[in-house]
């Protein structure tokens, strides 16, 4: 029983070290990891970010291309038997033709390519609002998990000294050794529940690295505080802020207006478009004593296509009117998710706010009186060695319950703030 006791002392102090030295580790190597530094970097290098930044600047040329007259046609013809004329053979024809689209159509498609750039912005602007909250929401987690470390770091030296005054008073004869060993095994279940926020902390770490565009195994630096500040916030003016600024509602806005410019451009299609054509006739002189023999003829030609198919005309413009039903019963959805959304996490942020009180108003410092009365209880021999390990345990889960709400209170107004569109009202 004594060798294994010195062997569990010899890999606890081996324990104890290796958390030193990776805390230690962790610090010197690790990144900064202040909140408004790593979502900066995440702005500059996510490639979430950076791929619906191009497909936006890439919907904003767009407009130009169709809203441009076609290409002119140019075209030549050469006569493999002359035609003669009084002014002699004709040999090479020169074609010049523009196509026309009815006056409004090429502009009704820029209109709409605009607001289809319109709506990739708005839809850029909310990986922004997504990636930052997804940074937020890390950044809250690695939080947790580091003051958890802390907590059971500071807990694991407690019991230390338990477990030496249990020793002690078990060696003089005033202790039993079931004292011992279930201090022992106490530091062993707080030892398991360590390596696993390490584990924790690693898939943390990972998605921060991956959110920020960084090598998978950078370091991240120990985060020892957050921001504890409570919001006073108000559901309704929350909901309005939403509704006027929340990227997807002016996203599909924008699609609202591209089907409506749509509806006009199928309209128009009920028009002809024109066809202009110049043709320059190549005469050689030949034969002819014409005074005007081998002068050169020009012809010009206007020309129109016949709308006459009105089926499919008449399909294009129901089209549109079903796109603008859909897209407009899609904002009305959009706009009733938003609305569902702020309210969830508006009464979440209550209630967690209400929980971090009772820690901070009561329980803790209970808990800490609770602790110390056990304690010297304990020393007096008034109070078994169980009790003690209780008051300590019930102590440790508060604290690990304490940062834990503080974690999730800023990730839930995190969330808040990407379902508003923006920075929440101060």
């Amino acid at each position: 029983m004594v060798q294994m006791k010195n062997y569990f002392i010899f890999f606890y102090i081996i324990f104890s070290l290796s958390i030193e030295f990776g805390s230690i580790q962790a610090q010197e190597n690790g990144r900064p990891a202040s909140l408004d530094m790593l979502v900066e970097e995440a702005l500059q290098n996510n490639p979430e970010i950076k791929s619906a930044e191009r497909r936006w600047l890439g919907s904003e040329q767009r407009p130009t291309q169709v809203s441009t007259l076609p290409d002119p046609m140019f075209s030549y013809s050469r006569f493999i038997e002359s035609v003669e004329t009084r002014v002699g053979p004709q040999e090479n024809v020169f074609t010049l033709s523009q196509r026309i689209p009815f006056p409004g159509k090429l502009g009704l498609k820029g209109k709409m390519a605009k607001q289809n750039a319109l709506a990739e912005e708005q839809r850029y602007q909310a990986t922004i609002r997504d990636v930052v909250f997804k940074v937020k929401q890390a950044y809250c987690d690695l939080y947790w998990v580091d003051r958890s470390i802390g907590i059971l770091n500071q807990y694991l030296a407690l019991l230390q000294d338990f477990t030496r005054v249990a020793e002690q008073k078990y060696a003089t004869g005033q202790g039993i050794q079931a004292n011992v060993l279930k201090s022992q095994v106490e530091i062993s279940s707080t030892m398991k529940r360590r390596f696993g926020f390490d584990k924790i902390r690693r898939g943390v770490a990972a998605r921060i690295n991956a959110l920020l565009g960084r090598p998978q195994n950078s370091e991240l630096a120990t985060v020892s505080t957050i921001d504890t500040m409570r919001a006073n916030l108000d559901e309704a003016a929350l909901v309005n802020l939403a509704l006027s600024q929340r990227e997807e509602l002016r996203a599909v806005q924008a699609m609202i207006g591209k089907s409506e410019f749509m509806k006009s451009l199928a309209k128009r299609e009920y028009w002809p478009d024109f066809n202009l054509k110049a043709n320059y006739i190549d005469v050689s002189k030949g034969v002819s004593t014409a005074p005007d023999a081998g002068k050169n003829a020009w012809s010009v030609m206007v020309g129109l296509n016949l709308p006459i198919w009105l089926g499919k005309r008449n399909a294009a413009v129901r089209e549109a009117d079903e796109t603008i039903s859909s897209n407009r019963l899609a904002y009305e959805n959009l706009e009733n998710q938003v609305k569902a959304e702020i309210k969830d996490f508006y009464y979440q942020v209550q209630i967690t706010g209400r929980t971090l009180d009772l820690y901070e108003q009561g329980l803790i410092a209970q808990a800490e009186s609770s602790l110390e009365s056990s304690l010297a209880s304990y020393r007096t021999g008034r109070l078994d060695f169980l009790n003690l390990l209780d008051a300590e345990r019930m102590l440790l889960n508060l604290n690990l319950g304490y940062v834990k709400e503080q974690s999730s209170y800023q990730t839930q107004l995190a969330a808040l703030e990407r379902a508003v569109g923006g920075e929440l009202p101060q």
